[in-house]
């Protein structure tokens, strides 16, 4: 008897092990979420190029926040604001040094570069940011949960 017990702890604890590697492995590498996270990433940056309001409502999360790099925030209704202000005109964007973790089928973090030249209600910005976004999937669309972006020192 004692000895099944043993073996019974020792197989769950195998199990639990194994269980906890494939998700970390999986967390890690990500597969085709982060290439569909790589690939909506762009698309969002393309989209705000063109301040496209619909990309942005059908791929920002309900309750949506984002923190920019002049150091404010903005929520989703906010930010489809600014993309419909004629005010706000962006001249170029690049994202470079995309990485995306995936943590399961429902959840990424984005990590990215990002050089823009814009004029922001009348003020002119080139610079370059790091970004951080969190993607979730919400009955099968990726949305945008949260974005935020730093400025990098020196640019």
């Amino acid at each position: 008897m004692t000895k099944a017990a043993a073996t019974g702890v020792f197989t769950l604890c195998c199990l639990t092990l194994s269980l906890s590697l494939s998700l970390n492995l999986h967390a890690q590498g990500g597969g085709d979420v982060a290439q569909q996270i790589k690939q909506l990433q762009q698309d969002s940056r393309n989209a705000q190029m063109k301040n496209d309001v619909s990309w942005a409502q059908q791929h920002l999360a309900d309750g949506f926040m984002a923190g920019n790099s002049w150091g404010a925030w903005e929520t989703k209704d906010e930010f489809i604001k600014d993309l419909q202000n004629k005010a706000n005109k962006w001249k170029s964007g690049s994202i470079s040094d995309a990485q995306v973790t995936a943590f399961g089928s429902n959840t990424a973090i984005s990590h990215y570069t990002f050089t823009y030249e814009a004029d922001m209600n009348g003020t002119h910005r080139a610079r370059t940011v790091i970004c951080s976004d969190t993607w979730v999937n919400d009955s099968g669309t990726w949305k945008t949960a949260t974005t935020h972006c730093s400025m990098v020192k020196g640019k």
